[in-house]
């Protein structure tokens, strides 16, 4: 009479108590109930739990590799159409020869205090005028006036 041992765990079954498909080296199959397994039976039952651990693990990351794939490749793709009209040539902004001398704040109004080198006078304008008329010049009047906290 041949001695009955275990040689793979098939399948875990879960319904009013925990069994698991066995095959021996007989080449017969049964259940066997979790409670009555013996330690040579529980040692296979850890390798097969852990096997069945590490498929459902990389199957799992798998799905969310490929789900985290197609999120940033639709970003990409809505990064580009975006992109697309931004790639029309600069337009060069028009600004008059002159300067800003200095600002005020007026009736909570900015206005400032500017030179224009065509009309040849000083006069007070309002901050939508000089950003319009002379924008560069004001750029340098706002840049002088940052005070930069390096060394």
């Amino acid at each position: 009479m041949q001695i009955k041992h275990p040689v793979q765990v098939l399948k875990k079954k879960v319904e009013e108590r925990i069994e698991y498909k066995i095959q021996w080296n007989t080449g017969s199959i049964t259940y066997e109930p979790m409670i009555e397994l013996t330690p040579e039976m529980l040692s296979l039952v850890n390798q097969w739990e852990l096997e069945e651990h590490y498929k459902k693990n990389s199957k799992s990351s798998e799905k969310i590799e490929s789900k985290t794939m197609k999120i940033v490749e639709e970003q990409l793709n809505q990064m580009m159409e975006v992109e697309k009209p931004k790639l029309t040539p600069h337009k060069e902004r028009s600004s008059e020869k002159g300067y800003v001398k200095s600002l005020r704040k007026n009736e909570g109004r900015i206005e400032f205090w500017i030179y224009i080198h065509e009309e040849g006078i000083e006069r007070w304008v309002s901050l939508e005028e000089v950003k319009s008329r002379i924008p560069i010049a004001l750029c340098d009047y706002l840049l002088q006036k940052i005070k930069f906290g390096g060394k």
